[in-house]
């Protein structure tokens, strides 16, 4: 079995270019590097491609050659890669204490640089902030009816399904696409029971299931890796 390829954040100090972080993910024989200001990958910060490193660089900490400061490692681990263009990136970080995925995009080439611009940001961001806004205010109550109770179970092991997917994709896991459409039998369901009972509560479980389709959408549409499918 091939090993995944790895990838590190070193911090860099004591550097002509001032303190920073480099971001260096293995690929073939060298490492792509590109110079971070800082770790908060929530907010989109430029991150400066630099030529690339070399594989001893994974695992190295210490001082550097030439009065070029020194480097500790802040995480190391393997990644997946979602997508890998000239201008487009994202990787899933699987490392001791990031667990996520980064979308790195080329920026415009500017005259005066000597460096590529990207841009990187944590791509779950806006999946985190919808599964959140989901559970806080898309409440479902208990089924008004004991005849109800199944319909209300069975809502429950769809947002289970859901909510795992979520963990999974924020988390940088791989993510089956084939287990991720909301039951098409508990749709049809709801419709029967919303004519047969005309109760609020339906139209509420009909809204929720909606919105749980919808996160599953959201994700679905925020990883490259599933457009291949």
């Amino acid at each position: 079995m091939t090993p995944m390829p790895r990838f590190t954040i070193s911090h860099h100090t004591g550097s002509r270019e001032g303190d920073h972080y480099d971001l260096m993910l293995e690929l073939g024989d060298g490492l792509r590097t590109w110079r971070l200001a800082n770790t908060a990958f929530q907010t989109a910060q430029v991150a400066r491609q630099i030529p690339d490193h070399k594989p001893l660089y994974l695992d190295y900490e210490g001082d550097l050659s030439g009065d070029r400061g020194q480097v500790k490692i802040w995480d190391t681990g393997t990644y997946t890669a979602d997508a890998w263009k000239e201008d487009r990136i994202q990787v899933a970080l699987a490392g001791r204490s990031t667990r996520t995925r980064l979308l790195l995009t080329l920026g415009p080439r500017h005259p005066e640089d000597s460096e590529a611009r990207w841009s990187v940001v944590d791509a779950a961001q806006e999946i985190r902030k919808a599964a959140s806004a989901l559970l806080r205010e898309a409440v479902l109550e208990d089924a008004p009816n004991p005849e109800l109770n199944d319909l209300r179970a069975s809502l429950a092991r769809e947002e289970q399904k859901i909510m795992s997917l979520v963990d999974q994709y924020t988390r940088g896991g791989a993510i089956d696409w084939g287990h991720v459409e909301i039951d098409p039998d508990l749709r049809k369901r709801l419709e029967r029971e919303k004519v047969r009972w005309q109760h609020p509560w339906l139209a509420a479980a009909k809204s929720y299931a909606d919105k749980l389709a919808n996160l599953a959408t959201l994700v679905h549409r925020h990883d490259p890796a599933s457009q291949k499918r």
